[in-house]
C-alpha cells in the first residue's frame, strides 16, 4: 500500500465522522455545525433551517420539526430537507412534537414505500405522501399491556436500523424487531440466548439514556450504549456502559475497551461509531441539553473531561440544541 492510497483511506475513514448540528436562539433561529476532526465551527444561513429543531439525518436527508410554544397549538410542522439539492419533502403535522426524540427512515425518501418513523414517549409514523400519522398513544400502550399482557410500547426507549431491519431496545431486557404492517406496528421480540438485563435498569430505580448505534467494524454489528448519571448536579459523574448486541448468537456482551473507535451521542437523534481520526479512541462524545459544553467519557480510566467548543454568540442564545448528523450532508 502507497502512501497516496493510505492518505485517501484516511480521507475516507475522516469523512464518516459525524458533524455536531447546533441549534440556538429564542426561536432556534440560528444554526451551526461543528467538526470534531477539525475542531472548527462553521455558522449556517439557511433559510429551511431557521426555527427547526434538527431530529437527526437519514440517507442524506434532514429530519426538521418545527418546535410549538403554545397551549393553544400542539401541531408542528414537519419536513425533510436535503442540504446537497436543497430538495424538501413536506410530512404531515406532528401533534406534541416534545414527546420524540428520534426518528428513522426506512429506505431513501425519494423511493417508493418509504415509512418515516417517530420514538419517544409514543411513537407515530407515516408513509411518504400519506396526509396523516399512525399514532400509539402513552393511553393506549398501556391499555394494550393491561389488556393482553403483550409487548407494550411505553418502554420503548431506543430505535436502530441494522441491515435494512428496525430494532429497538425496551427496558429492562427486551429486544424488538420493529414492522410496519399496514396501519399498526409489530414489536417480534428476539428470544436471547441467555436472559440479559441492563445494568442500572428503571426497575432499580435509575434513569437513563440509551442509543442502538452501529460499530465501525466490518460487520457493522450493533452496539447497545447506556449513559447514566451518578449525580444529577455534576456532570463529571457520569457512567457509560457499552454492549456488543451479537444477532446471529443472540447475546449481549459488555464491552471495556472499544479500540480505535469513537462513540458520538445526543439526548436527541441517533449514535455513530466511527474509526478515531481526529478524535479520542475509545472514547464517547456526548452533549447534554442547554448546556455549552461537549463531553468526552473516557473508558479505559471512567474519566469525564469537556471541550467549550460553542463561542459567545452560542452561548448567549439559549435554548441549545444538539444532534449528531452525517458528515457528507454539508
Amino acid at each position: 500500500m502507497n502512501f497516496v492510497t493510505t492518505c485517501r483511506q484516511l480521507i475516507t475513514m475522516a469523512s464518516k465522522t459525524p458533524l455536531l448540528m447546533i441549534s440556538h436562539g429564542d426561536l432556534l433561529e440560528k444554526h451551526s455545525i461543528y467538526d470534531v476532526s477539525e475542531k472548527l465551527v462553521r455558522k449556517l444561513d439557511i433559510p429551511t433551517l431557521r426555527g427547526k429543531k434538527v431530529l437527526g439525518s437519514s440517507y442524506g436527508w434532514l429530519i426538521l420539526v418545527e418546535p410549538i410554544d403554545s397551549e393553544d397549538d400542539y401541531d408542528s410542522n414537519c419536513c425533510l430537507f436535503n442540504p446537497t439539492t436543497n430538495d424538501i419533502i413536506e410530512l404531515p403535522n406532528l401533534i406534541d412534537w416534545i414527546d420524540y426524540n428520534q426518528c428513522i427512515l426506512t429506505k431513501p425518501p425519494t423511493e417508493p414505500d418509504c415509512y418515516v418513523f417517530f420514538s419517544g414517549l409514543e411513537q407515530s409514523f407515516c408513509r411518504i405522501g400519506d396526509e396523516e400519522y399512525v399514532t400509539r398513544t402513552e393511553e393506549q400502550q398501556y391499555e394494550e399491556e393491561e389488556e393482553n399482557g403483550g409487548l407494550g410500547y411505553e418502554h420503548l426507549f431506543a430505535i436502530g436500523s441494522f441491515q435494512g431491519q428496525i430494532y429497538g431496545y425496551m427496558d429492562p431486557d427486551k429486544f424488538v424487531a420493529i414492522h410496519i404492517v399496514g396501519n399498526t406496528i409489530e414489536f417480534r421480540q428476539i428470544p436471547m440466548a441467555e436472559h440479559w438485563v441492563i445494568p442500572y435498569s428503571s426497575d432499580d430505580g435509575f434513569i437513563y439514556d440509551i442509543w442502538l448505534i452501529e460499530s465501525s467494524q466490518s460487520d457493522g454489528e450493533p452496539l447497545i450504549v447506556q449513559k447514566v448519571n451518578v449525580d444529577d448536579d455534576r456532570e463529571e459523574l457520569v457512567d457509560f456502559k457499552v454492549f456488543r448486541f451479537d444477532i446471529n448468537e443472540m447475546e449481549c456482551t459488555e464491552l471495556n475497551d472499544i479500540g480505535n473507535q469513537t462513540i458520538f451521542a445526543t439526548e436527541d437523534g441517533f449514535g455513530y461509531c466511527c474509526s478515531s481520526i481526529g478524535t479520542k479512541p475509545n472514547s464517547i462524545y456526548y452533549t447534554i441539553k442547554d448546556d455549552n459544553n461537549l463531553y468526552i467519557f473516557d473508558l479505559e480510566d471512567r474519566t469525564t473531561s469537556s471541550i467549550l467548543q460553542f463561542d459567545d454568540d452560542v452561548a448567549a442564545n439559549k435554548p441549545i440544541m444538539t444532534c449528531w448528523i452525517q458528515n457528507q450532508i454539508f
